[in-house]
Order: structure tokens, then sequence, then C-alpha cells
């Protein structure tokens, strides 16, 4: 059993191209590869004592979970790594993700990042050293997109609260990385544009594996797709 926990006290601190309108609508197209949500195409990282169930009510579902945080000094995480990428790390990319955060967990007042992760461009570098990329939406305060790294560090690269996501409300997410530009499109509209510079502001433009994440909440991924840039 393994978890993972990320402090966050500066949290408020498918291939044709195409030029995207300034109402901020996907019209990029790319060929993207379907992901089954099996054992075989996805590799546990760890569960944080939690469960991870693989098509468990015959809807192709993946749900993952971990264990519940009964103190406020407690937080609980699941991650799980997408095996073709680990085998063939990817530096730029496309990923389509259908996601649904069903519960926060914590017993006691959740935190508004208790919610599904997207990590990017992951690398363990050590027992308890890796570095990625994350984006989450959050329920009350929008938008974050950031650097994990070493164990629980973090940097924050952006954030904006003009964009929500309720408890329990299913979303489509498309999420594309080239170079250090990292774009997320949320039900078709675009939700963040981040344009990177120089360290310590700047993505990790490095090959890595694309994972799927959760802090101290239920997580159902309905569908999960690719593509290499």
């Amino acid at each position: 059993m393994k978890y993972l926990f990320l402090l966050l006290p500066l949290l408020f601190a498918s291939g044709c191209i195409h030029k995207k309108p300034r109402s901020g609508s996907l019209t990029r197209t790319f060929q993207m590869k379907q992901v089954p949500l099996t054992p075989y195409h996805w590799k546990i990282q760890y569960d944080g004592g939690g469960k991870v169930l693989f098509n468990p009510d015959g809807s192709g579902d993946l749900i993952y979970q971990p264990q519940q945080a009964l103190t406020s000094a407690q937080t609980f995480a699941t991650l799980l790594l997408l095996k073709d990428s680990l085998d063939v790390p990817l530096t730029d990319y496309a990923v389509k993700i259908e996601v649904t955060t069903a519960k926060q967990l914590r017993s006691s007042t959740p935190n508004d990042w208790e919610v599904f992760w997207f990590f990017g461009n992951y690398v363990q570098n050590g027992p308890n050293d890796k570095t990625a990329n994350y984006f989450l939406l959050k329920p009350n305060t929008g938008v974050e997109i950031g650097r994990a790294f070493e164990d629980v560090g973090q940097h924050f690269l952006k954030t904006d609260e003009a964009s929500e996501m309720k408890i329990g409300e299913r979303a489509t997410f498309i999420i594309v990385k080239e170079g250090k530009r990292f774009q997320v499109y949320k039900n078709g509209q675009e939700i963040i544009d981040y344009q990177s510079g120089q360290m310590p502001d700047s993505l990790y433009d490095q090959a890595g594996a694309l994972g799927l994440y959760s802090e101290d909440s239920l997580i159902r991924v309905h569908s999960f797709a690719y593509q290499r840039l």
C-alpha cells in the first residue's frame, strides 16, 4: 500500500490543424487512439490504501479511490499510469478524457483540490521523487495547472476561476501539450491556455507517462483516448 499527498498552502496565490476562433471553441481535430479501461492497459502506481475497479458494473468504466481520510492531517491518493506511455514515453500529446469526480471522501470538510487530476510527462526518478505536469478543475476555485515534483512538491503555473466543475458532473476534457504550451478544453470550450517561459514558471518538456490521479475522492473514468504529437 502506498499513498501520496500534495500540500497546497499556496492554492490561492483529434491531425488536422486549424486556427482557434476567439470564442474559444475547439476546431482542431485529432486522430486519437482509444484506450480500453482494463488492467492490461493501466498500471496501478499506488492505490492509497483504497481500491481500483475495472468495469465493476458492466459499464466499461474505471473506478478508483484511495482510503478515506479521517483527520485533517491525513491525505491519501491513487495514481494509474498508461502502460503504452510507460513503454514509449511521450513529450507532446493530445488526450481526451471523459470523467466524473463522483464523491469527495474526506470525513470532515473536503478540500477544493480533492477531485480528479490529470498527470502528463510523468517521470519517476526515485522512490519518493517524480516530475510531472498536472491539470485539475476544482468545484469552487476553477482550473489549476502546474508542476509536481519530488514527493509532495508543487509549483503553480496558472489558475482561472472562470470555469468550475461540480462534484458529480460528467465532462469531457481535451488536453493538448505541445512544447511549452498547455491547453485544456471542457466539453469543446477552451478553459485554459498556458504558454510557459523559463523555469520556474515553465512546464516540464520531457518524455514521460500519462496518468490518472485522485486525492481523497472517488473517480469514475468513462473513456480515455490519446495521440502523440
